[in-house]
């Protein structure tokens, strides 16, 4: 968990279009939303949270935070072994598609099921789909780690614990990362206006820290304890990753 929390940080110096990916779009809709006047009051916020400009820039974020994750992911599984992360030529695609796609394919049954057994027990559906099929994020961070040996097969069978792993660390960066970037709104309500652009200026690095600290996690979670993740600061393998 120290390497995670040491590592979640370093990927801001070492690839820093990696937190931009998430940074950049996160500020843009602060923008829009400060325009619209959404940190007014909190009456505001509650009557615009849904407002279409936002949402529009809200979809653009979203899709920044999977990418910054998914490519701190990669930055550290091609650290490992000696890969460029921006090389979508070594990412095994095979492993990558399985994991998406089957999980897609589990999250089917509870929405499908939901208007005739109710929201409850859909919901019951989704969680014990969803424990029974934890290894798939383990062959989705071989894939996107440029590990093709790995497969379906593979991390049914040895893949368990580092399951849990990733949800566990994953769990301890996103949880206090989430409640300040909660906590950021409510304190620009009502604020003024340099305080507001402040806070939203904090915030969108706050959400970068929470996609750099999300992808470590989850890469470190699937790597076995014995291994070494990372080279120490300064080794030269690190210095050969440029942005």
């Amino acid at each position: 968990m120290a390497e995670v929390l040491r590592d979640g940080l370093r990927i801001w110096r070492m690839a820093p279009l990696i937190p931009a990916l998430i940074v950049l779009p996160e500020f843009a809709q602060h923008i829009a939303e400060i325009q619209i006047g959404m940190f007014e009051s909190r009456d505001a916020g509650v009557a615009l949270a849904d407002d279409p400009t936002r949402w529009a820039f809200g979809y653009i974020k979203i899709a920044g935070l999977v990418l910054a994750i998914f490519a701190a992911v990669r930055f550290w599984g091609g650290l490992r072994t000696g890969q460029r992360w921006w090389d979508l030529s070594a990412i095994g695609w095979r492993n990558v598609g399985i994991a998406i796609v089957l999980t897609v394919l589990t999250s089917l049954p509870g929405k499908l099921l939901e208007s005739s057994i109710g929201e409850e027990k859909a919901g019951w559906i989704d969680i014990a789909l969803g424990l029974a099929t934890l290894p798939l994020i383990v062959l989705l961070v071989h894939g996107l780690s440029g590990n093709r040996e790995s497969s379906l097969g593979s991390v049914f069978r040895n893949g368990w614990l580092a399951a849990i792993r990733i949800l566990v660390f994953a769990a301890l960066v996103w949880l206090p990362l989430q409640f300040l970037h909660s906590k950021n709104h409510d304190w620009a309500f009502g604020a003024p206006d340099a305080l507001v652009w402040g806070l939203m200026v904090f915030d969108s690095l706050v959400v970068g820290l929470l996609a750099t600290m999300a992808g470590t996690a989850i890469h470190h979670g699937a790597v076995p304890l014995r291994e070494k993740i990372a080279p120490p600061v300064g080794n030269a393998t690190a210095d050969l990753q440029p942005i």
